[in-house]
């Protein structure tokens, strides 16, 4: 039996994590916004109003050397977030 993660191992070590939280996302990684936790109201209507709506799709494009912020392709733009910011997203994998 493999490892459930994706990951080639022999040994079912790790667990898929299918609600990835923002900070936790890796180069290439596509997710799916499906809503919003508990939060700033004001930063949330600011995401809002750059697209970052449920059902949008986000790709990491790339991570800082020291790995923040996190830029991310959605819609027809590149955006970068801090990890911490980002985590206000509530996301699935794609």
């Amino acid at each position: 039996m493999s490892c459930n993660c994706g990951c080639g191992s022999p040994k079912s070590t790790k667990k898929w994590n299918a609600d990835p939280k923002f900070s936790e996302l890796k180069k290439g990684d596509k997710v799916e916004i499906v809503g919003y936790n508990e939060g700033d109201s004001r930063y949330k209507s600011k995401l809002l109003s750059m697209g970052l709506v449920r059902g949008v799709t986000l790709e990491v494009m790339q991570i800082a050397p020291l790995g923040d912020p996190i830029e991310v392709s959605v819609l027809s733009y590149r955006l970068s977030l801090r990890r911490e910011e980002g985590n206000v997203l509530n996301l699935k994998r794609v």
